[in-house]
């Protein structure tokens, strides 16, 4: 990512982005476009609002892996308020997509999955629904979409003899599949 050539880039955009990448839930906390004021108050750019915004959300808060089942429509409303303190990637990316459209930047919540976790022993990828994650992209004319992750680092899994065993376990399961 070219932080200067980001800055530079122009903020007219097409109405096609305008009108797909600047839609807001019908009934949003009117406390939600504040926040994002004060947020980026000090911000010039999109892409220094898209910076603040992203290191905001990446502040004291903390990830929880499993979802309440609360719908996007509303947790992208009441994100920002109420759900900071056990919140999934999704929270994250939902509350940064709303923030920044708030102050008209083109942003879109992508859902998809991490690389997962490398097995040496049969020289594959492992990747299960724990890797499931949401980031936000955000539109620059002439620069296209640029990826930006506001979750917050999980707290790290540590690696021990289970974690071994565990390896080998997905190992001889797909030497089984594939025999």
């Amino acid at each position: 990512m070219d932080a200067a050539k980001l800055r530079a880039a122009p903020t007219e955009y097409s109405s096609n982005i305008i009108s797909t990448y600047l839609q807001l839930p019908p009934e949003l906390d009117p406390r939600i476009p504040e926040l994002a004021k004060q947020v980026t108050k000090n911000a010039k750019t999109p892409f220094d609002q898209a910076l603040t915004i992203e290191s905001y959300l990446r502040g004291p808060f903390h990830v929880h892996l499993e979802s309440d089942g609360e719908t996007r429509e509303r947790s992208a409303r009441s994100f920002s308020f109420s759900k900071l303190a056990r919140a999934t990637a999704e929270y994250f990316a939902s509350a940064m997509t709303i923030m920044l459209r708030t102050l008209g930047v083109p942003s879109r919540e992508v859902n998809g999955f991490l690389p997962g976790e490398y097995n040496e022993l049969g020289g594959d990828y492992i990747v299960r629904a724990s890797d499931a994650h949401s980031w936000v992209e955000v539109y620059f004319p002439g620069m296209d979409w640029q990826t930006f992750d506001p979750t917050p680092a999980a707290p790290e899994n540590e690696a021990g003899f289970l974690t071994r065993l565990g390896k080998y376990a997905d190992w001889m399961e797909i030497t089984w599949r594939n025999g």
